[in-house]
């Protein structure tokens, strides 16, 4: 049999949503809001600057997945993601399990570790790019004397991807510095110690003991920083302005071209809406991934 509602609840879930509205109502303008009006716009050939505008229904979906360069920039995107992700996990885990294990200092390494993080990308961008320069940066005046020729680090259509991946490790590391020797510092000892007593030591114990105690952090950090891949575009911006002849552009910077310098804003909105798409399935992936890698 149906609870009957009474009064006094309908009007604790009226409170309820007025304590919410503060919360709702930037949402709604600055999030929901924009996410329809860009649907809408998909379906239209505006070019950002006309007052009015025809409906094409379909076409631009079916121009951009039919496009030749956004296969090409799908695939800098899945390529630059995937590289991404997991060397500063691995990485951050490398660094951790040491740092964790002390006290002297740590707080000081952690922290310098952690201004990668907390640096605009802009200005960490500009600074690799003064590095990776063809005629007076660090690495080609290392390699010159070594006796080996200057590259055009960004220059050229394999390099320039490999700078920018590297730019991104390098900033990504870290948060997970920090999230991944905070988790193994707080380890219980004494399971710790029982392990060991069980003869459980090196591989064995990271993979029995301190990944699956730590797994949380890994899921989250797994996640975050594909999400943050899928969307980047600073540091492509500054590096590589997304060439050479598209090698590194993702669609996040093919957006920004077809949008602000093509004024294609339907296909733009298009291309948004597959990418909205394509950013929840693989979060999916990644979250049910994840959870079966990293299960206790």
């Amino acid at each position: 049999m149906a609870k009957p509602i009474s009064i006094k609840n309908g009007k604790d879930n009226l409170w309820s949503l007025a304590l919410l509205l503060p919360i709702l109502i930037p949402l709604i303008i600055f999030w929901i809001y924009p996410m329809i009006k860009t649907f809408h716009i998909s379906f239209t050939n505006w070019d950002y600057i006309s007052p009015t505008y025809d409906y094409v229904m379909l076409e631009n979906y079916k121009n951009i997945m039919g496009d030749s360069f956004f296969v090409k920039v799908l695939m800098n995107t899945l390529v630059f993601t995937v590289f991404t992700v997991l060397p500063p996990i691995l990485i951050g885990l490398l660094v951790a399990i040491p740092l964790s294990k002390i006290k002297a200092f740590r707080t000081f390494f952690v922290a310098s570790a952690f201004s990668s993080w907390i640096t605009p990308t802009v200005v960490v961008s500009m600074v690799w790019v003064s590095i990776f320069d063809t005629d007076s940066g660090i690495v080609n005046a290392i390699l010159k004397e070594l006796g080996a020729e200057p590259v055009k680090w960004l220059g050229g259509q394999t390099t320039a991807m490999a700078v920018v991946i590297i730019v991104t490790i390098w900033q990504y590391l870290g948060l997970g510095i920090l999230l991944l020797t905070s988790a193994m510092a707080k380890l219980d000892p004494e399971v710790e110690k029982a392990n060991d007593l069980d003869g459980g030591k090196g591989l064995r114990k990271l993979i029995k003991i301190t990944l699956p105690a730590i797994s949380p952090i890994l899921v989250f950090l797994f996640i975050f920083y594909t999400l943050n891949s899928l969307k980047a575009y600073d540091q492509i911006y500054i590096l590589t302005q997304g060439g050479p002849s598209g090698a590194t552009s993702t669609i996040l910077y093919y957006f920004y071209v077809l949008a602000f310098e093509w004024y294609e804003t339907g296909s733009a909105s298009a291309l948004a809406i597959i990418f909205l798409l394509l950013c929840l399935l693989i979060s999916a992936i990644n979250f049910f991934l994840s959870k079966y890698l990293f299960k206790k």
